[in-house]
């Protein structure tokens, strides 16, 4: 193995002299951005093979913009604008054919789960983040709880802003180094600011980030964090999702009234704890499985060890950052969002048995299992490398967890089939293509059904039908 990992390094070495340094770098990001797509890909290739559209794809986002035009692009979903999916279906529906929308939806899945990948590899070209960050991308590849969140254009709000999220947060962690800035082409923060104001409109990520990152940026440096305006424009926007979300959204539970009936339960909070935050950092839905079935106090007992371990981990990070507060704010702003996505689901009226459902929510707590399970490897990572470190107890439990949590993991990603039962009860699965080939032989426009349940489907307008049947009259 020594051998082996010899001769890699000395090829290694030899292309780098080779090649003239900007372009040596390019390639080394094109081929582990390649890397992590194969490895995404693998997680459920028939997703990408056989795409589909997915719940809120037609029944809202393709529905609205085909009954409301431009005016689509304005209105709110769960509190929230969607503004990337929402722009996806009005372009998809003005210029596509209905046979192409599934392809046209897996693509900006895909671009916006690329997208935090290829801004990671642009700051560590820029010099602002080292290249150890790369590690993070194994928890970014095969994070557990996928099944809600992989390559769907609904759930694409998770993985869109995430790119921006980490601009801001390199850009801030490199002011006051002494280095030049990481971001100058006039044409480069265009694009910096398009994106970050699609992402400050597509969900409430953005809001909940960078608003702390930039008072935190504000308060030590003593001014209003004005510069760069690529950054405080889209921030000071995104702003807007939590108003909406939170003040101009009626629940049938007020915030002291669902505290109430959260702190009535505290079992149940542990069973919530447990499954969404703890057991994705032990490789996913099995460490869940064995959990539940142990009493109170054990289960807290397992709990409170997984945390005590994040918080060694924690300490050896910080101990080798520059700037430690920042990984504190983020993982201040992960903890806000993982409760509230709690706070508002109970809001709502969801009974509590309900959230402790596996994949219930499960694209809330994205954030946190990848944050964590990075903080986990960084750390395991910095102690194995160093001679004096490679066998302390801290090394050791985290050699032990990395252990447990490949041999716990489990991938959950599915087949997407939409099936619908007959009058007579047999269940059959409906294509999307064969739908359309039928809208096309009838005179009224039918629904097409895209995911199980009877509200998801969609009806075509007079346009699309047009898109779909040339020469139809």
């Amino acid at each position: 193995m020594a051998t082996v990992l010899l001769r890699i390094e000395t090829f290694r070495q030899s292309v780098e002299q080779r090649l003239p340094p900007r372009l040596h770098g390019v390639l080394v990001s094109a081929a582990l951005i390649g890397l992590c797509t194969l490895g995404y890909y693998l997680r459920r290739p028939s997703v990408s093979l056989q795409p589909g559209l997915y719940a809120e794809d037609g029944s809202i986002f393709l529905q609205q913009a085909i009954d409301q035009g431009f005016g689509s692009l304005l209105r709110l979903y769960a509190g929230y604008s969607h503004l990337l999916q929402r722009l996806t279906a009005f372009t998809a529906v003005n210029l596509l054919s209905p046979l192409t929308y599934p392809g046209f939806f897996l693509l900006v899945a895909w671009v916006s789960w690329l997208l935090p990948l290829i801004s990671v590899e642009a700051l560590i070209g820029a010099g602002v983040f080292g290249r150890v960050m790369r590690v993070t991308y194994i928890p970014y590849v095969y994070y557990p709880y996928a099944g809600e969140t992989y390559l769907n254009l609904p759930n694409a709000y998770i993985f869109f802003p995430l790119g921006f999220i980490l601009m801001a947060y390199g850009v801030v962690a490199q002011q006051g180094s002494g280095r030049p800035e990481a971001f100058r082409a006039p044409l480069l923060k265009a694009l910096l600011l398009l994106y970050g104001l699609v992402a400050a409109l597509t969900g409430p990520f953005v809001a909940i980030y960078t608003i702390p990152l930039l008072i935190f940026h504000g308060l030590r440096r003593r001014r209003l964090p004005i510069r760069p305006l690529w950054l405080s424009l889209p921030v000071l926007l995104s702003s807007l999702q939590i108003y909406f979300s939170q003040l101009q959204t009626n629940y049938p539970l007020s915030k002291a009234q669902a505290l109430a009936k959260l702190l009535g339960r505290p079992a149940l909070l542990l069973d919530w704890f447990t499954v969404h935050l703890i057991s994705p950092l032990l490789g996913g839905y099995k460490p869940w499985w064995y959990l539940r079935g142990l009493p109170d106090p054990l289960q807290l007992l397992a709990v409170l060890v997984v945390l005590a371990l994040v918080l060694l981990a924690l300490r050896v990070l910080t101990a080798r950052m520059g700037q430690s507060a920042l990984l504190y704010l983020a993982i201040f702003s992960t903890l806000v969002l993982s409760f509230s996505s709690l706070l508002v689901a109970t809001r709502r009226g969801v009974e509590l048995e309900l959230m402790v459902v596996e994949d219930a929510g499960g694209r809330f707590f994205y954030w946190n299992t990848v944050l964590f399970l990075s903080v986990l490897l960084l750390a395991f990572v910095y102690l194995a490398r160093d001679q004096r470190t490679r066998n302390s107890a801290t090394a050791r439990a985290l050699a032990v967890w990395l252990v447990l949590t490949v041999v716990f993991y489990h991938n959950n990603v599915i087949n997407r089939p939409v099936s619908e039962m007959s009058a007579t009860g047999q269940i059959r699965t409906l294509v999307y293509e064969d739908q359309l080939r039928e809208q096309c032989s009838r005179p009224q426009s039918l629904p097409i059904q895209i995911f199980g349940g009877p509200t998801w489907n969609f009806q075509l307008g007079q346009r699309q039908i047009e898109l779909l049947c040339p020469g139809r009259t």
